[in-house]
This record gives C-alpha cells, structure tokens and sequence, in this order.
C-alpha cells in the first residue's frame, strides 16, 4: 500500500513539475520582418528575433547574409510570409527543421491578424498570451472603425495603392480606384485623377501615388505594413495608421 501511494506521489509530483516547466519554458521565433515578427510577437514569442532591419523601406528586398544563420541557432520557430526571397537562401543554407518553419498570411485587417495570431498562439502554446492581445486588439479596432463611422470616412472617395487596399476598405472608405506597386504612366496618372477622389493612400514600402496627387491636386498620405522600430506592436501600427488619416476627416457638429 505504501509503496503505491509513494508511485502516486511521484507521479503527481512530475506531472506538477512538467506542467511548472511548460509554462515558464521560453519560446524564440526568428522572423523574417518586422510584419511577421509582429505577428509572432502578439501571439505571446518571448524573444523575437528580426532579420531584415527596420530601417529598409521594403524590408522583403535585405539580402540574406550568412550571419543570419547564427540568428538561428536555439530558435524554436522560423515566421515568414512566403515572398521574401532572402528566407529560401536561409533555409537552403541551414538544417533547420521544415516542420518549424511557418508561414503566415500578411493582411492588415482585424479578421485576418486575428486569425493568425491565434494559429500562432496554438504552435507556440502560447494560447493565453495570444488571447489577451487578441482581447485587447479588438477592443482598439472596433473603437477605431466606430470613430471612423462617425466622421462620416464612407463619404470620403479615395485612390489608394494596393497593398493598403484591405485595411482601407476595411474602414470604410469609398475606394474608386486601386493602383498597383508599379510605377504609373501617365496616363494611368491622369485616369486615376479623373476619377476625382478625395485622398490619395499611398503605401510607404512602394509608393506610387505622388503623381495622382499632384494632378488632382489633392492630399496624399502614407501608411505603413511594416512596423517600425519605434512601434513594433501591430496595435501600435494601427494607431500610427489612423492618426495619420484621421485628420482628413471631418465631421459635421
């Protein structure tokens, strides 16, 4: 009898340690942007470590440099998007595992960072950690989209690049013309201009709006998809995000 209650006691005791060991077993995420970092960073990574530096306006385009193999090392995930080139040469130039390499969609909408916080949350085993920044990220969304609401954003018509499109449409601006990452001809310039919007939003990793302003004599601003050093917190690019159009904005008292 002793002796069973003895195998009871060690059984209760390793299960409490292994529990105590999981919770406070650090997880590292090496990140191909400040995009990918982010998501890895609000899905509850305890240390992440970025390749491409915040400086770079297009951070896709930093090229792989044999350092980054040591950036590596004792990292339990790798997170990137799919497009940048640079983590393909990492990859062909490391043993590391592909079943720990991870792939996340790069969308700025709520629904879809969201969606990929969580799914990171669950591979890291850190659910609570994702769950809290998902609380607290949608708190700040729908207090945004609400304000936005109320300054009347879906009268306001817009021509916007690309790569913004979904977070503004998200919004709710009325986008009546989309432009590409490339550089416009004019007569794209002129096309677009003459669909005589309000606002052009631009895109700060490629922009290429500069010349519809100009015609339509018009505002134009720039937001970001990649946060920057100062904000590396998704919830901060938001914020940077809306501030910036916010006061194109008006609303009637």
């Amino acid at each position: 009898m002793k002796g069973v209650k003895h195998l009871v006691f060690l059984l209760m005791l390793l299960v409490l340690v292994s529990s105590v060991f999981a919770e406070t077993e650090k997880v590292v995420v090496v990140a191909s942007t400040s995009w990918t970092g982010a998501m890895a960073k609000a899905a509850g990574a305890d240390e992440v470590r970025v390749l491409a530096p915040f400086e770079l306006q297009h951070p896709p385009e930093y090229d792989f440099r044999p350092s980054d193999i040591q950036r590596l090392e004792a990292a339990d995930f790798l997170v990137w998007a799919g497009y940048e080139p640079f983590i393909k040469r990492l990859q062909e130039s490391t043993e590391f595992p592909p079943t720990q390499v991870i792939r996340v969609i790069t969308v700025n909408t709520p629904s879809n960072l969201i969606n990929e916080v969580t799914r990171l949350g669950k591979i890291f085993g850190t659910e609570k950690k994702a769950n809290d920044w998902v609380r607290d990220f949608t708190m700040q969304v729908e207090a945004m989209k609400k304000r936005a609401q109320e300054l009347g954003i879906n009268e306001q018509r817009v021509v916007v690049q690309q790569h913004q499109e979904a977070f503004v449409r998200w919004l709710g601006y009325e986008v009546v013309g989309v432009f590409s990452a490339e550089e416009l001809t004019p007569a794209k310039v002129m096309e677009f201009a003459r669909l005589k919007p309000q606002v052009v939003i631009d895109n700060f990793h490629n922009p290429q709006g500069k010349g519809v302003a100009e015609v339509a004599e018009i505002p134009r601003v720039e937001l970001r998809n990649f946060p920057s050093k100062s904000g590396d917190d998704l919830r901060w690019l938001f914020q940077e995000n809306w501030v910036k159009l916010e006061k194109f904005l008006k609303v009637d008292d």
